[in-house]
């Protein structure tokens, strides 16, 4: 709650919204900024709860010296989709955190301006790519997941420590080229993405491998039988329960467990365009499902052959550490009032979704115990070697998109695919997976009103989402929206899972 304990002094001290302070022993001002967020929904599909939610945002900008400036920004939160948590702050290592309170420093670095390089060292936020919404070339920084869907892709960004230099370059005369830049990134060490646990609105459902699981009498007969050289009789089919368990594992203390990434960005005849590479841990959600069954209890009639047993599963959503690679392109141009926006990826070993169902079927369940049954009847135990939940693929991403603005309605339409290069098992999504993005806004009432209708439909796998809202401006610092989140598709698809989680949203934020 910190951040808010500095709203309240800036209140005291009477800081306007915006306001830039001057600071003694400075050559520049401190410019402070930020806003308060209150956000509730009210579940119209059946799904988990979702508690009211504040956040608290302050963010710093001041320069010390001609060629030195900065930024701090701090964030707290309470309430909201977090279950089971604690008072806490947020670290570097752990996916699973659902800590409430919270503080959390999003951005601290500073910036030296030398006359052609800049060098940024710090906790920070990088903007790679140009589609909306998860630009295909944007992997740097790993998002929050707590909230997927009404969080905004930029706020849900998890800043990383990092040294950043950029170089201006000198074009080539008669090229057309101008503002040339390269950038060259070091991240330390692998900052994983944060997950939602079991019990919250957002936990997704193709991670659970199911409660329960029917094993056929017979396959448990043969099974025991090899164990006892003798007859068994299982008077009915076996049910076995699971459980399901989230844990944190910190990635390797190593420097080749950190990432690298080189950025050329420029301008050509009007027209912007980069290219960029990153080795680095992988940012999007990555975990392992380990599963154990155990043998409760076990009774065998020596006189009759009638066996009672009874099993149980445990399984172990466990973090994971894995390494990608990305190369790719975007560019973006004006054909009068219309903007065009293209981006491509290649990408080696980048995890791709399982349905965890899947993996802990019960015709694998038998085919596992069928060859671990001593294990299993005769130590009590037997590990389930799984396959992984998140398989590493090459894969190929490009998208295109175009905005316009007509009549005082901005429209965006987008197409973008993911294709496998490789083989694959069945995924949450389709091979390939053509996605179709569209935003429509149009202001109201000077600006003081404005309509909103966004919307994302997988075209293989059926899953979408769509989510209209509408805000009111009630004072240039004060505003309140309510919208409706509604999401579909099957229950095998990545969107679909979520199907149960429709919802009214309200948010009002008070910025500062």
């Amino acid at each position: 709650m910190r951040a808010l304990a500095a709203l309240a002094l800036l209140a005291i001290l009477d800081i306007r919204p915006g306001a830039a302070v001057t600071v003694p022993g400075t050559d520049g001002a401190l410019d402070v900024t930020g806003y308060l967020d209150g956000l509730a929904v009210v579940d119209t599909g059946g799904g988990p709860r979702q508690r009211p939610q504040g956040i608290g945002v302050i963010r710093a900008d001041g320069r010390a010296l001609g060629w030195l400036r900065g930024r701090l920004e701090l964030r707290s939160r309470i309430g909201g989709p977090f279950e089971g948590g604690h008072q806490s702050y947020y670290n570097f290592v752990h996916t699973y955190q659902n800590y409430s309170p919270v503080l959390e420093v999003g951005e601290a670095y500073a910036d030296l301006e030398l006359p052609r390089t800049d060098v940024r060292v710090g906790i920070q936020k990088l903007a790679w790519g140009r589609l909306d919404g998860l630009p295909p070339t944007d992997v740097v920084n790993p998002r929050d997941y707590h909230d997927p869907f009404v969080a905004e892709f930029e706020e849900a960004k998890i800043g990383v420590p990092a040294l950043a230099a950029t170089h201006h370059l000198q074009p080539p005369r008669g090229t057309g080229i101008g503002e040339l830049r390269f950038s060259l990134l070091w991240v330390p060490f692998a900052v994983p993405p944060r997950l939602a646990e079991i019990e919250e609105r957002w936990f997704p459902s193709s991670f659970d491998p199911g409660s329960a699981i029917v094993l056929p009498r017979r396959q448990v007969e043969l099974a025991l039988e090899r164990i006892v050289d003798d007859e068994v009789i299982v008077p009915h089919d076996v049910k076995v329960p699971g459980s399901l368990r989230t844990r944190s594992k910190r990635p390797p203390k190593q420097l080749d467990a950190g990432g690298i990434g080189g950025r050329l960005s420029g301008t050509w005849r009007g027209m912007d365009f980069s290219l960029s590479h990153y080795t680095g841990p992988e940012t999007g959600p990555d975990v392992d499902l380990r599963s154990l069954v155990v043998l409760e209890s076990f009774d065998l009639n020596p006189t009759t052959g009638i066996a009672e047993l009874k099993l149980r599963s445990h399984s172990e959503l466990r973090q994971a550490h894995d390494v990608m690679h990305m190369t790719g392109a975007d560019w973006a141009t004006t054909f009068g009032p219309t903007t065009v926006r293209a981006e491509a990826a290649l990408f080696q070993d980048r995890v791709f979704l399982r349905n965890a169902s899947d993996l802990l079927s019960p015709a694998e369940l038998r085919r596992q115990l069928g060859a671990n049954s001593e294990a299993l009847f005769v130590r009590g135990r037997a590990r389930i070697d799984l396959p992984p939940l998140f398989p590493a693929l090459d894969a190929f991403e490009w998208g295109i998109g175009a905005d316009y603005t007509f009549r005082s309605v901005f429209m965006l339409f987008q197409l973008s695919q993911i294709v496998l290069l490789e083989n694959a098992p069945r995924l949450l999504i389709g091979d390939p997976e053509t996605r179709l993005v569209a935003l429509l806004r149009r202001p109201l009432l000077h600006d003081r009103v404005e309509l909103e209708m966004r919307g994302v439909y997988a075209v293989e796998r059926g899953g979408w989402f769509a989510y209209p809202r509408a805000s009111w401006l009630i004072r240039d610092d004060l505003r309140l929206l309510v919208g409706y989140l509604a999401v579909g598709g099957s229950k095998n698809s990545l969107f679909g899972q979520f199907g149960r989680n429709d919802e009214v949203v309200f948010q009002l934020r008070q910025s500062f």
